[in-house]
């Protein structure tokens, strides 16, 4: 997996741009449901920020596997279009 992190500037205004690149071998562990998972550092952000990667069926049916995972105190935004 490539994990990069980059400065640039988008229409005059500054953006931080995190680039994410899947090989195969990634793809067919997430076909398996083997999610992908790796701290900030390792893609040049601080190590407060946490990824994981991980594939479903459809977004909503992915919204609910991760529902069931986080505790009722952990804070989430979900695009309100995905909720059931």
């Amino acid at each position: 997996m490539l994990k990069m992190y980059a400065n640039g500037e988008k229409n005059g205004k500054p953006i931080r741009l995190v680039i994410l690149g899947l090989s195969y071998t990634n793809l067919d562990k997430l076909r398996e449901g083997m999610p992908i998972k790796f701290n900030g550092v390792t893609a040049g952000l601080s190590d407060d920020i946490e990824f994981m990667i991980f594939s479903g069926a459809t977004e909503q049916s992915m919204q609910r596997e991760i529902a069931e995972l986080i505790g009722p105190e952990t804070k989430t935004h979900i695009d309100p279009r995905l909720k059931d």
